[in-house]
């Protein structure tokens, strides 16, 4: 048996705190010069007193899992992490069992001092949270339309590939239509570029604040924006856009006035997304020639308009 010069020797040169107690009584029968250094020692106190300056014992104390049946050790080592708010550290604990030089059962704990590397990790999650955040941000910036802050083309097609593979699957109509603002070039020879920018921003908002939930409005390029409607058949889309038509009618746009061409369709079994979109440029050039500021509608593959909305 080594007596307790030896064990105090060997504690002592470990750089780390220890300090070991009474597995029956929880008394604090030693600590090393390091625990001495950070902790005030006080012969006599219980582990909980002591060590985590509580007035009941420890709700996490682990010496029931460091011996057997018999109160003897039972070899396992339980490692864990602990937060002193008396002193604001972080500690990281490992303990175990063992026979003390006078023939009892104590458990000793080496507690390591983790406050910095848990600084360290905090400012890692931080850093990587902040990451994300603005990898998503970023995300989003590349799915709009500097101008407008629409969805821009990329992300239409996305959308539209989605739904149009959603109306296969589940033989629900989905239609789209593509509005073009009639005689924009004029707008932007008369009265300037940035007041065509300052039409088309007006006009998204406009769009948008005119649109259902379920639909979804980009800019497809210069004064033309496409909206997808899910779950939608061409005479309801038909409807909404002749609505959206009469509210960009009487929109102000100051001295102009700027009404939209309006063509739509609606998916057919086997369409593809470009199948779809090339019909509804076809309505719309055939909104275009019938005068612009109307609506057309194309909903079968012969490019044969089956109803006209009136205006």
């Amino acid at each position: 048996m080594l007596d307790d010069s030896i064990f105090e020797a060997l504690f002592d040169a470990i750089p780390f705190g220890i300090y070991v107690v009474d597995a029956n009584y929880r008394e604090v029968v030693y600590v090393n010069h390091a625990f001495k250094q950070a902790v005030e020692h006080k012969p006599g106190l219980k582990c909980w007193q002591q060590i985590y300056q509580q007035d009941q014992p420890c709700l996490f104390c682990k010496i029931p899992e460091l011996v057997d049946g018999s109160g003897k050790p039972n070899g396992k080592v339980v490692v864990f992490e602990y937060f002193n708010d008396t002193n604001d550290c972080w500690y990281q604990l490992q303990e175990s069992a063992m026979i003390w030089h006078d023939g009892r059962v104590v458990k000793y704990s080496i507690s390591v001092d983790i406050s910095q590397l848990k600084e360290v990790q905090n400012s890692l999650a931080e850093a990587h949270a902040e990451l994300a955040l603005k990898n998503r941000e970023l995300e989003r910036l590349a799915n709009l339309d500097r101008l407008t802050s629409l969805n821009n083309r990329l992300k239409l097609d996305e959308i539209h590939h989605q739904e149009v593979q959603r109306a296969e699957r589940f033989n629900h109509p989905c239609s789209i239509m593509l509005i073009d603002l009639d005689n924009f070039k004029e707008v932007n020879d008369q009265y300037g570029h940035q007041m065509g920018d300052n039409v088309l921003v007006s006009i998204a908002g406009l769009l948008k604040a005119n649109l259902r939930k379920v639909d979804t409005v980009g800019r497809w390029g210069g004064e033309e924006f496409l909206i997808i409607c899910p779950e939608t058949s061409t005479q309801q889309c038909a409807f909404l856009a002749e609505k959206l038509r009469r509210a960009l009618e009487n929109f102000n746009h100051g001295p102009m006035q700027c009404t939209g061409s309006f063509g739509i369709t609606g998916y057919i079994s086997g369409d593809r997304p470009e199948t779809m979109i090339k019909r509804a440029d076809n309505a719309l050039y055939l909104a275009k020639h019938a005068g612009r500021n109307c609506v057309r509608v194309i909903d079968s593959n012969n490019l044969i308009p089956l109803r006209e909305i009136p205006g």
